[in-house]
């Protein structure tokens, strides 16, 4: 019922899937303007092992919900990937979905930034289809430069280009943010979203000034879509509902019971490079029992079905879908 969107599939995606797999990885930049049409906030489950991600894949299919995936800071994102397409194409088929990955930059110097930019042509190549760059360790004064060039295998390959940005309240921090993004766009290397790192709120008086923080960031960057970050409660989703804001993440939220089931990854072999190695966490469940694996699932199930639930994300799979088939009859 959903096939008719795989066409919105990218090209660094279509060449890493199986010919006969029915995973649908879009770009989160095509998910967007749906999204606001529909009043919605779309879902991000952090996934370190495949799987979390298949348990979640699963609510997400009995929900009709839209979901993305994270790839944890330090995991090998071919393998990740991998994973993923496969369970998508096994319970979710034709189902929307979106991959994301992060590159934290280090520093403002070459070598630094050298290092991001190939980091983030590597997790595009893998096939993440949602490019973070988070920029907190260079100065203020080199982020739009530093920014524009990491940000080239996202721009040149139709991937969405989301910059990590400061909840830092008063008008300035937020001038400053906007203007960030005024200079990406005279780069030529516009970005299609802000992201903010949140804590979870202590109460739900916490929540609702995180809320309205939120909001104001979104009122300051005049129509680039807001996401948030970090862990969560039900007081802060209930009111990201009715907010701005376009994009939520668990936080770790959904998958931290499960893997609880794995038992303490051991240490990794000092001379494997650490971008091919993978997690020490993906390694030992690997070895896991087939009743620990679904145990893994059921629990990442549970939890991620809840936190869509709560989101209000029910139904917006086959919703965005028609919207994205509407523009392909459109032409």
């Amino acid at each position: 019922m959903l096939s008719g969107i795989l066409a919105f599939r990218p090209a660094s995606v279509v060449e890493r899937l199986d010919p006969r797999s029915a995973a649908c990885p879009l770009s989160t930049r095509e998910l967007l303007a749906p999204a606001a049409e529909l009043g919605l906030v779309l879902p991000v489950v952090l996934a370190p092992v495949e799987a979390v991600a298949r348990g979640a894949l699963v609510a997400a299919k009995e929900l009709k919900s839209v979901l993305g995936l994270a790839l944890p800071p330090g995991a090998a994102a071919e393998p990740w990937f991998d994973g993923a397409a496969r369970a998508a194409d096994e319970v979710a088929a034709g189902s929307p979905i979106f991959l994301c990955g992060e590159v934290v930059v280090a520093g403002e110097d070459a070598m630094h930034v050298e290092r991001a930019f190939h980091e983030a042509w590597r997790l595009v190549g893998a096939g993440i289809t949602h490019l973070a760059i988070d920029v907190a360790a260079v100065a203020p004064g080199e982020r739009g430069r530093v920014i524009a060039e990491v940000a080239e295998a996202g721009v040149e390959n139709g991937i969405c280009v989301d910059v990590v940005v400061s909840l830092a309240e008063g008008s300035q921090a937020r001038t400053r943010t906007a203007a960030l993004f005024e200079e990406l766009a005279r780069r030529r290397a516009p970005a299609d979203l802000a992201s903010v790192r949140c804590p979870r709120p202590a109460t739900q008086d916490e929540a609702r000034l995180q809320a309205a923080a939120l909001a104001r960031m979104c009122e300051a960057l005049s129509g680039t879509p807001v996401m948030r970050r970090g862990p969560v409660t039900a007081g802060i989703l209930e009111l990201l509902r009715d907010s701005p804001v376009k994009l939520c993440d668990d936080g770790g939220d959904a998958s931290a019971r499960a893997v609880d089931v794995i038992p303490g990854p051991p240490a990794p072999p000092p001379e494997e490079e650490p971008r091919t190695r993978g997690s020490g966490l993906e390694r030992a469940a690997s070895e896991l029992s087939p009743d620990a694996v679904a145990r893994i699932e059921a629990r990442a199930y549970v939890d991620a079905l809840d936190f869509m639930e709560r989101l209000g994300a029910r139904g917006s799979a086959p919703a965005v879908s028609r919207s994205l088939e509407r523009r392909l009859e459109r032409g």
